[in-house]
């Protein structure tokens, strides 16, 4: 955040990478990310700035204008938000609504659910299992790998279900929900800026269902 979007972006692409991805930090409604809080928790989400969305969406305007002739490194992230808005399935746990079935061996062998889930209090990921007693089918039919994996609608809260981007955004990954006291069943601490960016994205791809036949194509 404190480096300008298209100095960052343009200093990875000068590395010729195969592929980038942009990560939003780990964050929730008790501990916000650096540059967006302290807030008013998730009543107050439409109320803030956006700058993880407007950094994102500069990011995407550099590379979904990359010019003819010129290859576009696929960005994870973006490929992910396009592909959602128009209709494919998502590969990933930070947007969309497809669930996962990721079990994570620690180097104690322990089994545990997602480990981004660390980061929102000691012992979250934890599902008391191992390799040496249980398979991973156990892990993934645990109960709380269940709330945590599962996705869909059923699986948000009230104000995501009735968010109009929702199908795209998926409520953001499950770890970023986290609210000390209530837990998870809240929008993403990255709500605002998650919407921004897919508005953005959606904005972009219209102007090129409405550009001139014969352009070339987009990344």
């Amino acid at each position: 955040m404190e480096t300008g979007p298209a100095e960052v972006y343009r200093s990875l692409i000068a590395l010729e990478p195969t592929a980038l991805d942009f990560l939003l930090p780990y964050g929730n409604w008790s501990a916000p990310p650096p540059g967006i809080g302290p807030f008013a928790g998730p009543v107050g989400r439409a109320a803030r700035p956006v700058p993880y969305g407007a950094w994102l969406a500069r990011v995407f305007d550099l590379w979904w204008d990359t010019p003819p002739g010129r290859r576009a490194v696929p960005v994870r992230l973006f490929g992910e938000i396009v592909a959602l808005l128009l209709g494919a399935a998502s590969r990933s746990e930070a947007v969309g609504l497809s669930p996962l079935a990721v079990v994570v061996i620690d180097t104690d062998g322990s089994l545990q659910r997602l480990d981004s889930l660390k980061t929102a209090y000691a012992g979250a990921p934890d599902l008391g299992m191992d390799v040496f007693r249980h398979d991973f089918e156990d892990a993934l039919d645990h109960p709380h790998t269940v709330a945590a994996q599962s996705r869909g609608l059923d699986s948000l809260c009230g104000s995501c279900r009735r968010c109009p981007v929702v199908g795209v955004c998926g409520g953001g990954r499950y770890t970023d929900r986290y609210l000390h006291g209530s837990g998870f069943g809240h929008p993403s601490v990255y709500c605002a800026d998650l919407e921004h960016l897919i508005r953005h994205i959606g904005e972009r791809l219209q102007e090129e269902v409405r550009g001139v036949p014969g352009e070339p194509a987009r990344p």
